[in-house]
């Protein structure tokens, strides 16, 4: 037997798993897969849950179509993921405090929504950042308005072992305490939409976490110094930080860590917020795009050496 064709083919950095319960299609080499064969609506029994927790291990994105949800269907696919948790700068949705929303009107400019245009991970400040984010789509453009993924194990796993010993020995202050100030010092036409009010305390919302996270069970590794909310380095100097973070920055941009979702009306996502980066494409104008999403509360980052 030829040896090429004698092992699972490789796809996002790791031998392809094999699945009986669902159908999983990779959208690249890099990340991110779509499952059908699968009803949101219903309770999922135990076998096609795995396959599902199984594909997000090793996907980092899974992507449903069609599943045209309730609130209450979407929070109850999202229990099986963890707890669901606020987040103190996000929208909620209608009213819902267990549910945020991303949303731009047709005649609202790009800056409502934040962070689009660098890569990054969401509420990194937090003490136990997100461990995955559930958003399905309501309204979206006709073209445009996509959202793009970066594998951060692939971009950790590209280094060279210099690198790696160096940022392996780092950790990041990430701090949320000052957007409100800094979004009220801007023209009102160029501030993010941000939740108003919110029950968090000064101190929960800046933690040093590691600037490598280690998956929890697995043990692989991923970079976990992104842009949004980033202060400095441990021990480093504002500039030395942005330095180092800005060639980091650089390597997510690389085509060949991504996977790019196009969006539908009830197209539902659910993405590894620890091991993974995302940003929205906002290449569309005069049109909605409404996203609304839960977020699921995810461990205290564990570093190599912990």
């Amino acid at each position: 037997m030829n040896s090429k064709t004698s092992h699972a083919p490789i796809v996002s950095g790791r031998p392809m798993p094999e699945f009986k319960r669902i159908g999983v299609e990779p959208i690249s080499g890099a990340c991110g897969c779509e499952i059908s064969g699968v009803d949101l609506r219903q309770p999922l029994d135990e076998e096609t849950l795995a396959e599902v927790m199984l594909a997000f291990e090793h996907f980092l994105v899974i992507v449903f179509r069609d599943q045209d949800l309730t609130p209450d269907q979407h929070r109850a696919f999202s229990n099986y993921f963890g707890a669901l948790t606020e987040l103190p700068q996000a929208p909620i949705y209608d009213g819902n405090r267990d549910m945020q929303e991303v949303r731009r009107e047709a005649d609202e400019p790009e800056n409502v929504v934040p962070s689009f245009e660098h890569f990054h991970t969401d509420s990194p400040f937090l003490r136990q950042p997100p461990l995955c984010i559930v958003m399905r789509a309501l309204e979206v453009p006709r073209w445009g308005g996509d959202t793009a993924f970066s594998n951060a194990y692939l971009i950790y796993e590209s280094l060279s072992d210099a690198m790696k010993e160096l940022l392996d020995g780092l950790e990041v202050v990430y701090s949320g305490a000052d957007i409100w100030s800094k979004n009220e010092k801007l023209a009102p036409d160029k501030r993010l939409r941000l939740r108003e009010s919110h029950d968090f305390t000064e101190d929960e919302l800046t933690n040093i976490h590691p600037a490598v996270r280690v998956h929890p069970r697995t043990g692989r590794k991923a970079v976990f110094a992104t842009r949004a909310y980033f202060k400095h380095f441990v021990g480093w100097t504002e500039d030395e930080s942005r330095a180092l973070l800005d060639y980091i920055q650089s390597l997510a941009q690389q085509l060949h860590f991504h996977c790019r979702v196009k969006w539908q009306k009830d197209t539902l996502i659910v993405w590894d917020n620890r091991f993974s980066l995302h940003r929205g494409v906002h290449d569309f104008k005069y049109e909605k795009r409404h996203l609304i999403r839960t977020t699921i509360e995810g461990e205290k980052p564990l570093g190599p050496k912990d």
